[in-house]
């Protein structure tokens, strides 16, 4: 009988291990796939591997919708009243920490709290709050009481989110929305337009530790595909025999991990209803 566990446990605020070294027990499983287990008399190049990793990490960041997290960051309103930012009109966001995660990969809003966030301030938000005649679920469940049905029940709500979604559309168009420019690859993040009058909330995709990543298996799927792609291009290009006169067939190798790629690309293109960058 399976256990029936509680969301009121202390281990909801702690993080996942992911065990001791995870590079070196990722690099581990992919030496035993690339040789089956030490099956293939071939050396390894880790360096190489590493790079392959690497670039491979930041090709998932761009690609990968589980590579990343969605995250909101506050920025208070005295960075905005400092020299440089007086100067330069740009903010620092954050780079990767030393377990590869929380690197500000992509900037897709940023709402001044003057002007109103989610019912903050002066914003037009017609979001009912509950409570009063005039909550949710009073608009909703009235019909079952009055005798007209779930079917008026169905068109408040339609209407609800039709006027909801207007009423946002109107809030970004009137409420002067701020223009910005994120360069990811040095982390600044320049202020176009006006200054923000208050704090601001940065909303944003942030990069996830490299353990977790490593755990995912179309990761792993991905980084031999390219070590097998790597390791037919270039010791193809030599011609020798091990022991034995036993050869290597590079090319079947490396058409090998062309197929895997191609197929995994494809799949990471299925799994992506709407392209979550598209924000950025």
């Amino acid at each position: 009988m399976s256990e029936i566990r509680e969301g009121n446990g202390t281990g909801l605020s702690t993080e996942r291990d992911f065990g001791g070294n995870c590079l070196n027990e990722f690099l581990a499983e992919l030496g035993d796939d690339l040789t089956g287990a030490c099956m293939v008399p071939v050396n390894l190049p880790q360096r190489e591997i590493v790079n392959i990793i690497k670039r491979a990490k930041k090709w998932f960041y761009k690609q990968y919708e589980d590579s990343v997290l969605e995250n909101y960051y506050v920025v208070p309103k005295n960075v905005f009243d400092s020299a440089y930012f007086k100067t330069h009109r740009c903010l620092n966001l954050p780079g990767a920490g030393a377990d590869g995660g929380g690197a500000v990969y992509s900037v897709f809003g940023v709402h001044d709290l003057a002007s109103g966030f989610n019912g903050v301030g002066q914003g037009m938000d017609v979001r009912f709050q509950g409570g009063g005649d005039f909550s949710l679920d009073k608009m909703l469940f009235r019909g079952m009481y009055d005798g007209s049905g779930p079917a008026e029940a169905a068109e408040e709500l339609q209407y609800y989110v039709l006027n909801a979604s207007l009423a946002d559309m109107s809030r970004q168009i009137l409420e002067n929305p701020i223009s910005f420019q994120y360069a990811r690859l040095n982390g600044k993040l320049k202020i176009m337009g006006d200054t923000p009058k208050g704090d601001c909330i940065l909303h944003v995709y942030e990069t996830i530790s490299d353990c977790a990543l490593y755990s995912d298996e179309i990761f792993f799927r991905y980084c031999s595909a390219k070590i097998k792609q790597s390791l037919g291009a270039k010791l193809g290009i030599f011609k020798f025999a091990l022991p034995g006169n036993v050869e290597f067939d590079y090319d079947a190798i490396k058409d090998m991990g062309d197929t895997e790629l191609e197929s995994i690309v494809e799949e990471i293109k299925g799994d992506e209803g709407v392209d979550y960058m598209f924000h950025s």
